[in-house]
Parts: C-alpha cells; sequence; structure tokens
C-alpha cells in the first residue's frame, strides 16, 4: 500500500492536519487524511492518520484508520488501528481490528 505504481503515473495526496474539506474528494490514487472531511472520499488505498476525523462515505481497494470514522466504509480490506474509532457502517471482504480499537459497526455484504 501507498507505493509508486510501477507505470510511475499514481501518487499519493495527502489532506494535512490544518486542512478541513467538506464535499467530494476523489483520486485514482492513494489518500492520506491527516486532518477533517465531511464528505466522501473515493481514492485506490485510504490512510486515516491518529489525530484525522471522516464523518461520511469512503470507497477504496483498502482503508486503515488509525483516526476517526463515522459513516459507511465500502472496501476490499479494512484495518483499524490500535487508535481508531469506527461508528458506521462496513462493507468489506475483509477486516482487521488491533486490541485497543473503539469499533461500533454494522456489517453489510458487499456487492461482487
Amino acid at each position: 500500500m501507498f507505493e509508486r505504481d510501477k507505470k510511475g503515473d499514481e501518487v499519493t495526496s495527502l489532506i494535512d492536519a490544518d486542512m478541513r474539506i467538506t464535499g467530494s474528494v476523489v483520486s485514482s490514487g492513494d489518500i492520506i487524511l491527516a486532518g477533517g472531511v465531511e464528505g466522501e472520499i473515493k481514492c485506490r488505498n485510504l490512510l486515516i492518520e491518529d489525530q484525522a476525523l471522516l464523518t461520511g462515505n469512503v470507497n477504496a481497494d483498502e482503508a486503515i484508520v488509525a483516526g476517526q470514522v463515522n459513516g459507511e466504509v465500502n472496501v476490499a480490506v479494512l484495518r483499524i488501528k490500535d487508535t481508531g474509532v469506527f461508528d458506521g457502517i462496513i462493507k468489506a471482504n475483509g477486516v482487521e481490528v488491533d486490541n485497543g480499537a473503539v469499533v461500533k459497526a454494522r456489517f453489510r455484504k458487499k456487492k461482487r
């Protein structure tokens, strides 16, 4: 995760700690969220850092949650780290939760 594509055309975008975005964030590459988003994020891979907050939905191949998410996550793989807080709906093929994470979730079947 978060490695440059062999073609060299995929990049990682940073939403830094000082940024607050309301609306949709769309990228064909990876996104690191260190700030706040109220809305939707669509990307290849998403890392939500430990001080970050997402209120809304995620559509990605893989998401790592070290911060806080309130909303719906539709991913192939979801990893919730020990600092992560999740409250919402999970649609995923695989879920990994570290000891210490706070999770309040409803699981929904992922459409194939």
